[in-house]
Parts: C-alpha cells; sequence; structure tokens
C-alpha cells in the first residue's frame, strides 16, 4: 500500500508495510529531481536518509525485473 502527497516543491511518496515488519519508507522527490529515500529508525529516533539523482532511481526501478547483468537506460529528451 502507499500514498502520493503533492506539495508546492516535491513529491512524497509513502510506502507502507502491511504486515507491520518494517517502518514505512518515504520517497521524496524534490523540484530539482533530487531523490531522497528515508525510513524512520525508533531504536535512533531518527530518519536515515539516502540522497540520489531521479536517473538513478529510474536504474533501481528498471534493475527490479532485469537479468543478472550490467545494463544502460538509454532515456529520452522530454
Amino acid at each position: 500500500m502507499y500514498t502520493v502527497e503533492f506539495e508546492s516543491d516535491s513529491t512524497v511518496i509513502t510506502v507502507l508495510c502491511e504486515k507491520d515488519d518494517q517502518e514505512d519508507v518515504e520517497v521524496i522527490i524534490d523540484e530539482d529531481n533530487t531523490v531522497f529515500i528515508r525510513q524512520f529508525q525508533e531504536y535512533k529516533n531518527e530518519y536515515d536518509i539516502i540522497a540520489m539523482t531521479y536517473n538513478q532511481l529510474q536504474d533501481i526501478v528498471y534493475a527490479i525485473s532485469s537479468p543478472e547483468g550490467m545494463f544502460t537506460l538509454k532515456r529520452k529528451k522530454a
């Protein structure tokens, strides 16, 4: 299950763990296409945060269904 929220300067996607085994994961896509992935860690009482480019996020999405190997995505210009 997930939610999508459009804010004035970013899009926030929250992915919830349906079995409640893990904390929610938030993907924040900033207006400059910087992507932040964060997850609250209760034992530290703070978030773990990863920052990446939007292209790196796209690579992760495509990699999920790829076979083993090294790949390069050809991106179309908008």
